[in-house]
C-alpha cells in the first residue's frame, strides 16, 4: 500500500508528527511518501492508496479555532479522493476544538473514508502515529 502524508506545519511540529506517521506506516510494511501540502500534486494523490492529511491548530483559544486557512486551501486543489481511504491529524497548544472534524469534512467532500484521526499536543507530535498509521492502512473493517 502506498500512503501520501501531507502536512501544514507552521512551527515544525506538524511536520514532525506527519513524519513519525510515516515511519509507523513503513513498520507496518507500507510505503509512505511525506510532502507540505503546499508540494503535493495531482500526481501523488493519484498514486496513493491512501492519505493521511495534517495541520497545525489556527485560531486564538476559542475563536475561529480550526485546521489552518492554508491547509483547507491546499485540500480544495486535491483531485477526486472517490474510494481512497484517509486519516486525519493534528498538532496544537491548547486544544484542537473541532479541527479534526473540519479536516475530515474537506476529505470526505473529495470523496475520501475517512478511517482514523488523532490530535496531539505540539509537546508530543508523535503521540498517537502508531494507532493512526494501523487504522489506515488495515483492510475495512480491520480498523
Amino acid at each position: 500500500m502506498q500512503v501520501l502524508v501531507a502536512y501544514e506545519s507552521r512551527g515544525g511540529h506538524t511536520r514532525q508528527a506527519a513524519e513519525a506517521i510515516a515511519v509507523a506506516i513503513r513498520a507496518l510494511g507500507s510505503e509512505a511518501t511525506v510532502k507540505s501540502l503546499k508540494e503535493t500534486t495531482a500526481d501523488d494523490v493519484g498514486r496513493s492508496d491512501a492519505i493521511a492529511v495534517g495541520t497545525w491548530v489556527e485560531g486564538f483559544l476559542f475563536f475561529g479555532v480550526g485546521p489552518a486557512k492554508t491547509a483547507l486551501g491546499g485540500l480544495r486543489q486535491f483531485p477526486s479522493l472517490e474510494g481512497k481511504r484517509a486519516a486525519v491529524f493534528c498538532t496544537y497548544g491548547l486544544n484542537p476544538r473541532d479541527t479534526l472534524a473540519v479536516l475530515g469534512k474537506a476529505l470526505e467532500a473529495k470523496g475520501a473514508k475517512v478511517v482514523a484521526e488523532n490530535a496531539a499536543n505540539r509537546s508530543h507530535p508523535d503521540r498517537g502515529a502508531n494507532a493512526l498509521a494501523k487504522a489506515i492502512c488495515m483492510p475495512s473493517g480491520g480498523s
